[in-house]
Formats: C-alpha cells, structure tokens, sequence
C-alpha cells in the first residue's frame, strides 16, 4: 500500500507537468506541432491532454501567484 501523501503529491505532480505542456504549446509552433502530429495517432487521448494541459496551467499560475504574493508580503 503506497502512503496517501506520495499519491497525492504524484497526482499534483502531473497536473504542475501538464501545465508547463500546455504552457509550452501556447508558445512553441514546433512543439504545438507534434502534438497535433501525436492526436492525429492517438485521438482518444486528445480530450483529456487538452483539459489536462488547461487546468494544469492554471494550477501553475495560482502556485506562482502564491508564491509572488507570499515574497511580496514578506518584505
């Protein structure tokens, strides 16, 4: 049985993973490229990617968000 904490921790991982992918998709036409080239292979896995890459994102712009605000009341 595998402690909660590093199931946890991994599920949050993933997402923070996807984001900075759908961070780099946004910015990148090489890499927006391949993974168009990768859905058109796989096409049920492209829903998911896609909500996994947006909700990710926003989760790594709260965490930076957070992290500017902590800096920042701290001085």
């Amino acid at each position: 049985m595998r402690d909660p904490r590093v199931v946890v921790g991994d599920f949050i991982w993933s997402w923070i993973v996807y984001g900075f992918k759908g961070l780099r998709y946004a910015v990148s036409s090489d890499y927006r490229s391949r993974v168009h080239a990768f859905w058109r292979l796989h096409p049920g896995r492209r829903s998911h990617g896609i909500r996994q890459m947006v909700l990710g994102a926003l989760l790594d712009v709260a965490i930076a968000a957070c992290v500017v605000l902590a800096v920042a009341s701290h001085k």
